[in-house]
């Protein structure tokens, strides 16, 4: 039987045109593909330095898988995503310009999530993010959420100070020269490093007093010395999360007063509280607030996050509002609502500083950091960005 000649065979030959066209052109885009250079493996492209004042560093906590933590480094400015590096478990990071380093502490296991634990510190250069050098540590840096004051570089940049907590407290102090471990600090009840203006450090004890560590040239505990206690830790303590503004540590207690504390002579000088709030916001319980909720800068302004309708736990609420005030004045200068609540914030060294915002919707907003007016915002900075550090 024959078949008339109809739609379907038309369609079928029209079917065929059309397929070979596409195979043709398929060809073409592939032949002018191949004749792109292949790209070298690895390519990484170095980064000017030094850094603008606009570059921060974006630590990613990575809350629910804390065996991969990173941290973003991003220009505010622009928005560009410049580079990563990455980080185990509890990770800490602090940095030293004058040498161009990073400095990441971060605790990993054999097999991964079990085995053997090894505490290292890996150096990362400015230019490439790459891994210089890793320091070796005993297995017992201090495994907390994200907190600033868990390690530091002394004010000379001689040495990198780590705080130990295993369960007794102490501070390895590494020789940023030879990269050694050359002292082992015991601080027992005290905690943290705050790094004064010489080479030394001050922590924060569980008595309500400071102490105050001087190290020698080389590294060794030159001094060590109690202040009289003066944080009422039963009263109203003194929260960790300080900024330093020319050689004053700032510290904010749970209910909104300031406490600073001077790191510019030998002997550390505790000065005059004063508040955050009047007489009516304390009223309605205005409280600082944020993950790490104050930044400095070195004209002498400080800002710190507040909520409202305060509760003993809500220093962990996010903020939605930020306040700036002159320490020097002891006065507030502004006041500024938050596009979105704030975990953490930082200023940048502008002279006209940004506060850099990192939300509780995971992204950094940056504002002008005298007028509070937003100005933009990065994203894709990880699971659970939860600290911004301004690079200074």
């Amino acid at each position: 039987m024959r078949c008339r000649e109809g739609h379907g065979s038309r369609y079928v030959r029209t079917f065929t045109r059309w397929l070979a066209a596409l195979t043709v052109g398929l060809g073409v885009a592939v032949s002018a593909q191949t004749d792109l250079p292949p790209e070298p493996i690895p390519n990484v492209k170095a980064i000017a330095t030094p850094y603008p004042a606009s570059y921060a560093l974006v630590h990613d906590f990575a809350f629910g898988s804390l065996i991969d933590s990173s941290f973003s480094l991003v220009d505010t400015e622009s928005r560009r995503f410049m580079g990563m590096m990455s980080a185990g478990q509890f990770a800490t990071v602090t940095f030293a310009l004058g040498r161009q380093e990073f400095y990441v502490g971060e605790t990993v296991h054999s097999r991964g999530t079990r085995g053997e634990r090894q505490d290292v510190v890996a150096v990362y250069d400015f230019a490439n993010l790459a891994v210089v050098a890793e320091i070796d540590l005993p297995p017992q840096r201090a495994n907390t959420v994200v907190n600033k004051a868990n390690t530091a570089v002394t004010a000379d940049e001689r040495f990198l100070l780590v705080w130990n907590q295993n369960p007794g407290t102490s501070v390895a102090v590494i020789d940023l020269d030879s990269r050694t471990i050359v002292s082992e600090v015991p601080t027992p009840g005290c905690a943290l490093v705050y790094p004064d203006e010489a080479r030394g450090f001050i922590m924060l004890c569980g008595n309500g007093a400071l102490l105050s560590v001087k190290l020698d040239e080389a590294g060794q505990p030159a001094s060590i010395e109690p202040s009289d206690p003066f944080n009422d830790i039963d009263a109203d303590p003194l929260s960790e999360k300080a900024s330093k503004i020319n050689g004053i540590w700032h510290f904010v207690s749970y209910q909104g007063e300031v406490q600073p504390v001077d790191t510019s002579a030998e002997t550390p000088v505790v000065g005059s509280r004063w508040w955050l709030t009047d007489a009516e916001q304390r009223a309605q319980n205005w409280r600082p607030a944020g993950w790490h909720g104050t930044a400095g800068h070195d004209s002498g302004l400080l800002w710190v996050g507040m909520t409202p309708d305060g509760y003993p736990g809500s220093h962990k609420d996010p903020a939605p509002e930020i306040w700036l005030f002159d320490v020097e004045a002891k006065t507030r200068l502004a006041r500024f609502d938050l596009r979105v609540p704030a975990l953490s914030i930082d200023a940048s060294v502008h002279d006209e500083p940004r506060l850099l915002v990192v939300n509780i919707e995971g992204q950094l907003d940056i504002y002008d950091g005298k007028s509070g007016a937003y100005l933009r915002t990065i994203g894709a900075l990880g699971e659970t960005p939860y600290m911004v550090h301004a690079i200074h």
